[in-house]
């Protein structure tokens, strides 16, 4: 998804800037965060207690104006832009008694995040389905353990996972997930390969 959130005046961003991270936080719930005085923070409008409405400012974001006469607060990360703007979604105004609009934006205009969609989505009745799917990979192991290669595996598949679908490919989102059960098949010394077998429980 991708709007007219372009810059009136474009800037080089600069080099050094930290990245905004993806968190899960909660089921179906997924936010851009980013770290302020050793705290994650997931919305600038609100102070470190997530209780008194701050001006995002105080997160070291400034206003910049966009096409269509929209104006928000921004500021830059190494993945992307995020935009802070009223519940109308086209000025910087905020008021705290309407929750703030919340977006984050891909060097290549893709909106990655948008809290309106997400309210949006889940005022509505999903509609659930449950997959289960079993893995067996093999690991050249390079001196490493099989557990090792086990707990790999399960890192790898769980960050996969919160990362969800690419832009466009798919409007089904992963609401809840779980690892069943994991288990390392055979071992280095038997010159076998080293399955990792496990089953996992996704609730679409």
């Amino acid at each position: 998804m991708s709007t007219g959130w372009s810059e009136i005046n474009p800037r080089e961003k600069k080099g050094g800037l930290p990245e905004a991270v993806k968190r899960q936080m909660a089921p179906g719930v997924v936010r851009y965060v980013f770290v302020h005085d050793d705290l994650e923070v997931d919305n600038p409008t609100l102070d470190a207690s997530g209780r008194y409405f701050i001006s995002p400012r105080e997160y070291g974001f400034s206003i910049r104006g966009f096409k269509g006469g929209k104006t928000a607060w921004a500021r830059d990360f190494s993945n992307g832009t995020m935009l802070v703007v009223n519940a109308e979604g086209r000025s910087h105004v905020l008021s705290p008694k309407l929750p703030a609009r919340i977006l984050f934006v891909a060097d290549d205009g893709v909106v990655l995040q948008d809290t309106a969609s997400a309210e949006r989505s889940s005022e509505r009745v999903p509609d659930l389905t449950t997959v289960r799917l079993t893995i067996n990979a093999t690991f050249d192991l390079h001196g490493e353990s099989p557990e090792v290669a086990r707990t790999l595996l399960m890192r790898m598949v769980d960050r996969a996972v919160l990362a969800g679908p690419r832009p466009g490919e798919s409007e089904a989102v992963v609401v809840d997930h779980m690892f069943e059960s994991s288990a390392v098949i055979g071992s280095g010394s038997e010159r076998r390969p080293s399955d990792t077998d496990f089953s996992q429980l996704l609730d679409i």
